[in-house]
């Protein structure tokens, strides 16, 4: 049994060994194909069957497979019929059983043979060690039929395996959908402890697929300039639209641009845990729920949903930013493609090009510089007098008079600055207002608010300030906290304005 604590607390101390060694790459594919296996069957697979499949890949790759030995193993006793399965031992240097070279006779020299009985006891031997190193497991049932499953603690790299075999594909609709979907469907009100589980999930993994974008365009572009390309047109060519387009252009960064369900549906789901995070009962209700499965206190699984929810509502504002980090990245790549092609076509558009060529043939050629009229600076060739040497400030003859300062124009634009800072609608003067309003004695709404242009500037600003700043005297609400007129209405009409059914409550 594993021991110690962490990772090798639950794998074993030899669980990656398979994809480690020489034949990695076919260990790799052999959990994959046994992966593919396993979803197409609603059962356990059967040995027989596992050990076909192996069989059939091995003999494909039999030529380039290294020596796979099994003096780590635990003997085994195997009983297939002819004896194929007892194979301590595989060198390929040697004839394997079933295989047509013998010593001394008409194949020797040749190589063994890929069919027959050495194939299938190279794909148990293959089975025997990922079943060692705790990769898979085999059960013998009442029938005394043997199955290989998965371990429990090897079920998410079998799924890992799968996505890096056929290429990772970030799919940023399914994410958004799936929050949406979990947060703003009728589930959440009956399982909502569930529900904030599964969308605080898939909000990180949109995030964190975000961030893989973004890296990913960095290592383009790192290979780009760190001259992983030959340096010619074809080769800059080759990594912008072989390699960066089929990887980021044509997946996933052309995803995220042209699907617009994040800008959709991100304002609903806001406004979606804004509601939840109000809504006591709902909260001590999904955290009782809660509390039976993980057996920790309400109170501490009620903290627990609540700060779910906020991550989810700051992760999603936060979203932007990384929006931007991942269109600028994208733009100084192709840019630097695009300048590093022109330079190789058209190397004296520039002065920078001009001065490139200038210097490569001053390089090449012994004693160009003497026969070169360059007239860059007053010394016939390039030589230690070229350098640019910063004048003394002493010597560049500036003046050191003072000018007069015209005061009253001073005190003239101080008082019209202060004019301004007054007539600015801050937290403090919006506060006030909504203070005259009676907002410390009731709930303000917005069809009471709203009377002419000041005051509907002024509600601007004081659902702005209820929005985004948390220290803001006032909180905001929904339109079903409205008056009973228009408490199914999302909208509201007032002073000749059509504003958002909201209500103003002053915190406490």
């Amino acid at each position: 049994m594993p021991t110690g604590s962490g990772l090798f607390s639950t794998l074993p101390g030899n669980f990656f060994s398979p994809l480690v060694g020489a034949n990695r790459e076919h260990y790799g594919a052999l959990l994959v194909l046994y992966y593919r296996l396993f979803q197409e069957n609603a059962q356990g697979l059967e040995r027989e069957q596992v050990i076909r499949s192996f069989t059939e890949y091995l003999g494909l790759h039999r030529n380039v497979l290294a020596d796979e030995k099994a003096d780590d193993l635990p003997g085994e006793a195997e009983n297939t019929g002819n004896g194929d399965d007892k194979t301590p031992e595989l060198n390929f240097g040697f004839p394997l059983p079933g295989s047509r070279d013998k010593p001394g006779g008409d194949n020797a020299g040749e190589a063994p043979d890929t069919r027959g009985a050495g194939d299938r006891a190279l794909a148990s031997l293959f089975l025997r060690r990922l079943v060692h190193t705790g990769w898979l497991s085999e059960e013998t049932l009442s029938d005394y039929s043997r199955v290989i499953n998965i371990t429990p603690h090897g079920r998410p790299f079998f799924e890992a395996l799968a996505r890096v075999e056929e290429g990772l594909k970030t799919e940023y609709e399914s994410h958004v959908v799936a929050i949406y979907s979990l947060l703003c469907g009728d589930a959440v009100e009956e399982n909502g402890h569930y529900a904030v589980l599964n969308a605080h999930g898939s909000t990180q993994t949109l995030i964190d697929s975000l961030k893989v974008l973004s890296q990913s365009i960095k290592g383009h572009y790192d290979r780009l300039t760190a001259g992983a390309a030959s340096p010619d047109i074809s080769g800059i060519l080759h990594l912008h639209y072989d390699l960066y387009a089929a990887d980021i252009l044509d997946g996933a960064y052309k995803r995220l641009k042209t699907s617009d369900n994040l800008s959709r549906y991100r304002p609903k789901i806001i406004k979606r845990v804004a509601d939840l995070l109000e809504n006591e009962t709902w909260l001590n209700e999904s955290a009782r729920k809660l509390s039976r499965n993980n057996s920790l206190p309400q109170e501490d699984n009620r903290r627990r949903l609540q700060n779910m929810l906020e991550d989810i509502r700051d992760t999603l504002r936060a979203v932007d930013p990384l929006l931007e980090d991942i269109d600028r990245r994208n733009m100084l790549y192709s840019r630097s493609s695009v300048e590093r092609v022109k330079a190789l076509l058209e190397p004296d558009s520039t002065i920078a090009g001009k001065l490139g060529v200038l210097i490569k043939e001053i390089y090449r050629e012994e004693k160009l510089g003497y026969k070169l009229a360059h007239r860059l600076h007053r010394v016939r060739t390039f030589a230690r007098e070229s350098l640019y040497h910063r004048y003394r400030r002493e010597n560049a003859g500036f003046s050191r008079e003072i000018s007069p300062v015209d005061t009253e124009a001073m005190e003239r634009e101080e008082a019209e600055l202060l004019i301004r800072l007054g007539r600015q609608l801050g937290v403090r003067r919006i506060t006030e207002w909504l203070d005259e309003q009676g907002g410390r004695k009731r709930l303000l709404f917005a069809g009471d608010l709203v009377k002419d242009e000041d005051s509907f500037i002024r509600f601007i600003y004081a659902v702005l300030y209820a929005d985004s700043r948390p220290a803001f005297g006032y909180g905001i609400g929904e339109g079903a906290e409205n008056s009973a007129e228009n408490a199914a209405e999302s909208s509201v009409r007032s002073g000749g304005y059509v504003l958002p059914a909201v209500v103003l409550r002053r915190k406490s």
